[in-house]
């Protein structure tokens, strides 16, 4: 328990120290009333590369959930089952696990699984998202091995009222309705975000190609959403923000091409609520959040007679104070604890798990260089996870030419699952740990009216005690145990060139993933040789997207690449798949419209992307919006 009483120490020192600095600051510098927005450490990537998409990139795209934009705009490989079912991510040849998703810097997966179902994310929900690939533990705890995907909202402290409203319809009765409103002034701020969506989804595949086609069967879907937030600039340098997010999402679950019917649907409901307090000083960050998060996940199968229930309830406290040292040095000092109980029929009595964790990052800037340190150490009932430590450095070797590197430890506890599940549960789990190395070169060339930019990125990662539901010797049952390692390695080249004038803007991107990442322990049950790829891990990846506007049109189109799989079952075939859009734009003084056309799967591709799950062939979706 020393690095608890350390961290702990050195967090206290600081704050206090630091409010006394800025007490005497305050008397005697006065500053206007302007809009808060501090550069925090953790928002600063450093040693990697990022995605990011602001408000206005996301409206233009007319994309309606996060897994489009993540698939269609960045290449990620994501785990479908199918039009509007389950999706999950594997990032750099990890599990679905391994990609923390963070809603306004809270991590908002299920303690239960250990995951966040991506396809019940909508755009509409947020106002910027970023996707950085590699380790974050350090910065951001458990489960950020593979990647960090972080939803934000944010506020527009500008007088006046806004509404947005958006009509979509596609076939396969394909619905969405969509309504924001805004409204406030340079000191408090409303933003209302109301979303529904219903689809039947039945749309026709090839069972065999001697066979007629099959229509999909029993895969309804009806979700809501709504996001309340509520900005309140205090003063000068403090400001408090509410957040609250509801969802609810009634789906059916369809067979698989191997069944004859289904009768199995699963009810999704979450309440997500959180309170962000921040002080800008004129050297000094303080950050205080408090949230409380509900969820519940219900599946039945009428055909078997099973109705499984499952709930959980977290509450998050967390506290950051950044201090810049000097004009080259910054440091942030923070902790975090957590509490969350859990029922589900497959428990024996209520679950309950508290965690804190205590963060320490220094960052520097000196001529060339920009680098990081951060370490993490995390308690779990009172027991000490391994301390998580991360290196980070940027290098510019020319004004067009740059080294970006990172060294890092990562870990994933075990889920509630792993742990209470009966049977098979097992407590005396380890955490999944190891460590991972990446480096990107990267360069940028402005050719005239030209902007060219290009990277390489190069990675490894080891992860001992990977946690496998198996089946061991002499027991009749699937249990959690700390069984196998995995190694990833891989190279993730990327281009873009870009092009603007008074007129016209395109912009063109092309990416390869190559993803080696293979078991390097044999096992039995399952069948896993030694050297193995995993599965749903393709090795080859490649992507295109093209968009360009010119005037009031603009359009799009992207082509997917993804390499042959393995399943748990049987192979994957390699596919390509296109989807394409065009949109027109039309504005008259304080109203704005457009109508927007998107295509997907244009060469009507027969694919799967998990076994036994078919994919729609070539579909459509209209829709109009509206802004005042």
């Amino acid at each position: 328990m020393k690095e608890y009483s350390l961290f702990g120490l050195l967090f206290l020192v600081f704050t206090c120290g630091s409010t006394v600095i800025i007490g005497q600051v305050d008397t005697v510098i006065s500053i206007p009333v302007v809009e808060i927005q501090a550069l925090k450490i953790r928002e600063k990537v450093i040693g990697g590369l990022v995605e990011e998409w602001d408000k206005a990139k996301l409206a233009q795209s007319s994309l309606q959930s996060v897994t489009d934009v993540l698939e269609r705009e960045s290449g990620l490989y994501l785990k479908s089952y199918g039009l509007g079912s389950l999706a999950t991510s594997s990032v750099r040849g990890g599990s679905a696990g391994h990609t923390l998703v963070l809603w306004n810097g809270l991590p908002i997966h299920s303690p239960m699984l250990g995951l966040l179902d991506l396809s019940l994310l909508p755009v509409g929900a947020i106002d910027q998202l970023s996707f950085q690939r590699g380790g974050n533990a350090a910065l951001w705890g458990s489960g950020a091995i593979g990647g960090l995907l972080s939803l934000n909202n944010t506020a527009n402290f500008s007088k006046g009222t806004s509404i947005e409203v958006q009509s979509i319809y596609g076939n396969f009765e394909r619905f969405q309705q969509d309504l924001k409103f805004r409204f406030g002034n340079q000191r408090f701020q409303s933003n209302t975000s109301l979303s529904y969506a219903s689809a039947e989804n039945n749309f026709k595949y090839t069972l065999a190609p001697q066979l007629p086609k099959r229509e999909q069967t029993n895969a309804r879907l009806l979700q809501h959403n709504l996001v309340q937030n509520l900005y309140w600039k205090i003063n000068a340098k403090n400001a408090l923000t509410l957040h609250y997010w509801y969802q609810y999402s009634d789906r059916e679950i369809p067979p698989t091409n191997s069944q004859t019917r289904s009768e199995a649907y699963q009810i999704d409901g979450s309440n997500r609520l959180a309170l962000d307090w921040q002080f800008n000083g004129n050297k000094t960050i303080y950050q205080a959040k408090a949230a409380y998060f509900t969820e519940n996940l219900d599946f039945f199968d009428d055909q078997i007679g099973l109705a499984s229930l499952s709930r959980f309830n977290s509450m998050i406290g967390e506290i950051t104070a950044q201090r810049a040292i000097n004009s080259q040095h910054t440091l942030l000092l923070g902790a975090t604890q957590t509490f969350t109980t859990a029922q589900a029929d497959g428990y024996q009595n209520r679950a309950e798990e508290s965690r804190t964790a205590f963060l320490a990052s220094l960052k520097g800037e000196k001529k060339r260089w920009e680098w990081q340190v951060s370490l993490r150490q995390t308690i779990i009932d009172k027991l000490l996870a391994p301390i998580v430590p991360t290196i980070a450095a940027n290098y510019r070797l020319l004004p067009e030419l740059s080294i970006k590197g990172k060294i890092s430890r990562n870990y994933r506890l075990p889920t509630l699952n792993d742990r209470f599940w009966r049977p098979g549960g097992n407590q005396l789990l380890n955490a999944e740990v190891g460590w991972s190395q990446e480096l990107s070169l990267v360069a940028t060339k402005t050719i005239g009216v030209f902007e060219l930019t290009s990277s390489m990125t190069a990675f490894n990662r080891n992860i001992d005690d990977w946690i496998l539901w198996s089946i061991k010797e002499g027991q009749a049952f699937w249990s959690a145990n700390n069984i196998t390692k995995v190694w990833s390695r891989g190279l993730e080249p990327r281009l873009k060139l870009a092009f603007q004038n008074k007129q016209l803007t395109f912009n063109w991107k092309l990416g390869y993933d190559y993803i080696r990442s293979t078991n390097q322990v044999a096992l039995e049950n399952p069948r896993i040789a030694q050297g193995a790829q995993l599965i749903y891990t393709p090795l080859h990846q490649a992507f295109t997207h093209i968009s360009f506007r010119w005037k009031n049109i603009s359009a799009n189109y992207h082509h997917r690449f993804t390499g042959k799989t393995q399943g748990i079952n049987e192979a994957i075939e390699a596919f390509q798949v296109g989807h394409g859009s065009i949109q027109y734009h039309l504005s008259h003084k304080t109203l704005s419209s457009k109508l927007f056309i998107h295509l997907n799967n244009i060469w009507n591709t027969e694919y799967f992307v998990v076994e036994r799950r078919p994919m729609p062939g070539t579909n459509y979706r209209i829709g109009v919006k509206f802004s005042y």
